[in-house]
């Protein structure tokens, strides 16, 4: 649901995190959700079809139907790429075109889930919720804060909505494309600084004791950009369903179906 112009670019985004204790690991449940000014059936193929992404994040290859397998390179000049060198690869688990997606995500010999959802409200725009599910060592989370799987979320939405005006019911001015020379100036220290600030206070308020998340903080500011030492663990978008004839997006099955 749209709201008045007021917003900041970075309080567009509503994020949510959950930890479960799983002894030397942890589970942890990153969400960001967004009001964007489409409709779910003309935001979909910007998410979900080569041409689509190549708009506003780079290339994809591979099987894009359901079932099928993909691959991002963090090509230069892409999104990936702001995070890493490192390519993605994954499975297309499920289609509900144009609601719900869920795929696995494979960077850096790492297996993720990642859930998107798009549903339609009464103004004609969309809530995006995107939910990142991983599993890591107790000691790295501690050591580096959930900031730094966030991250790469947090530029794709930006990216985005630079590309769709799709903030523009919310925020005050377009956000600016996120790209290498943004990072490595004000515009991309100020954002990095913001969801620093952020995701700090989401791992306090889910059970990190203040010196981790300080810790994780100070790794957030520095998790993307040019020599970054973290860059490999934040992901870039997410990518499905334009590859299969025999399985076309906008004909989908339902899961359950």
């Amino acid at each position: 649901m749209t709201t008045l112009r007021s917003q900041t670019v970075t309080d567009a985004v509503r994020r949510a995190l959950e930890i479960d204790d799983l002894g030397e690991q942890l589970r942890l449940r990153l969400s960001l959700s967004t009001a964007v000014d489409l409709a779910p059936a003309r935001l979909w193929p910007l998410l979900t079809t080569p041409d689509g992404l190549a708009s506003w994040y780079g290339p994809v290859q591979g099987e894009l139907g359901e079932g099928g397998r993909f691959s991002l390179p963090a090509a230069e000049g892409s999104l990936l790429a702001l995070t890493g060198p490192e390519p993605v690869e994954g499975s297309v688990l499920e289609v509900e075109g144009p609601h719900r997606l869920v795929l696995s995500w494979e960077r850096g010999g790492r297996t993720d889930l990642l859930t998107l959802l798009l549903d339609p409200e009464d103004d004609g725009t969309t809530s995006l919720v995107l939910t990142h599910t991983l599993v890591r060592e107790r000691a790295d989370v501690e050591e580096r804060g959930p900031g730094v799987w966030a991250v790469g979320w947090e530029l794709l939405l930006l990216a985005l909505a630079a590309e769709t005006d799709g903030w523009r019911s919310t925020c005050r001015s377009r956000p600016e494309r996120p790209t290498g020379t943004w990072l490595a100036g004000e515009g991309g220290g100020d954002a990095l600084e913001a969801w620093a600030v952020r995701w700090a206070a989401e791992a306090l308020a889910a059970g990190l004791d203040e010196e981790q998340v300080r810790r994780g903080e100070e790794a957030t500011r520095t998790s993307v950009g040019p020599g970054s030492p973290a860059a490999h663990a934040v992901p870039g978008p997410p990518v499905a369903g334009a590859g299969r004839t025999a399985l076309p997006l906008t004909a989908a099955r339902r899961p359950g179906a």
